[in-house]
């Protein structure tokens, strides 16, 4: 997990933890509510500026509604909790189908199904 500092224009990140708290909502945790946005969602780090994070969104969907419009973000909220995107689809790269791993790709199917990507990294390490 990084801070949003540690990235250049033009990376590719991901939210891997909740947003800080800032107000009591669905999700009330002692310190308040921790945004969930944005997790697991792919977004190009466009920088900095005015106190906001500035992304990119990716996805069709965002890109045919929204069109260029940036994401904003609060920067004393969003600073921390990403980390870079890893396309789930490269994880199966090189793994090679064998009788004896039939047991370790169940679960590394299992782990890419609940977006659990450090567990399918380590998985599929084992594979090689």
């Amino acid at each position: 997990m990084k801070s949003i500092y540690d990235f250049k224009k033009g990376d590719e990140i991901v939210r891997v933890q909740p947003a800080k708290p800032y107000s009591p909502g669905l999700y009330e945790t002692e310190g308040g509510f921790r945004d969930r946005s944005y997790m697991g969602t792919k977004l190009i780090f466009m920088g900095i500026a005015n106190g906001q994070i500035y992304l990119q969104p990716t996805d069709s969907f965002s890109l045919h509604v929204f069109g260029d419009k940036l994401i904003d973000l609060a920067l004393d909220i969003w600073d921390e909790g990403w980390d870079l995107y890893i396309d789930p689809q490269k994880l199966f790269d090189g793994v090679e189908p064998s009788i004896g791993n039939s047991i370790i790709e169940e679960q590394l199917k299992r782990a890419i199904a609940n977006e659990d990507y450090e567990l399918a990294e380590k998985l599929k390490l084992k594979l090689s």
